[in-house]
């Protein structure tokens, strides 16, 4: 994840890192017990960097000193990249638990919880996730309620893709298919 200014990137590895764009050199790094698979988010506002790691946490981090602002458990690893809502208060965040939660951006406590849940996608009033469940679903992004499902031929490992007109939800499956 690239900073808004352009000057700071955002990457896992075995832990969370900034790094100047640039040069190269690390400016902080923040220890995440584990591997971090997902692609970090930045808030709108370039201070809070969210991101998942093979510990079983979503972390929200200081951008400017790579400070622990909260962490929220869950009961798996997060190897997809988080998403935020359209306004920033909730963070969206998938789970090898197969569940997909809501969590409040400020507090880090979770809003609610969605079964099947793993990687995701926001459009702002609904989260698109796929899961080991072999679906694709379309969850209200306030209520945590399901819309839609859609079932593929094999897990949902991708971060699901929308169309510009978000009439269209692109999605792959582990069985090296893609759906549309």
């Amino acid at each position: 994840m690239l900073s808004s200014d352009g000057n700071v990137v955002y990457v896992g590895g075995d832990a969370l890192y900034a790094v100047s764009a640039f040069t190269g050199n690390k400016i902080w790094s923040f220890p995440t017990g584990d591997s971090v698979e997902s692609t970090p988010v930045l808030s709108s506002d370039s201070t809070v960097v969210y991101v998942g790691s093979d510990a079983n946490n979503l972390y929200a981090v200081n951008a400017l000193n790579g400070s622990k602002i909260w962490s929220f458990a869950t009961g798996g690893a997060v190897p997809s990249a988080p998403a935020l809502s359209s306004n920033g208060t909730v963070v969206y965040v998938g789970s090898y638990d197969n569940s997909l939660y809501a969590v409040n951006t400020s507090t880090g406590s979770k809003i609610w919880g969605f079964l099947n849940g793993g990687a995701v996608l926001s459009d702002g009033n609904v989260v698109y996730v796929g899961g080991d469940a072999n679906n694709l679903y379309a969850v209200n992004a306030s209520t945590g309620s399901k819309i839609w499902s859609f079932l593929t031929d094999d897990s949902v490992g991708s971060s699901p893709a929308l169309s510009s007109d978000g009439k269209i939800v692109y999605v792959g499956s582990d069985d090296n298919n893609v759906y549309a």
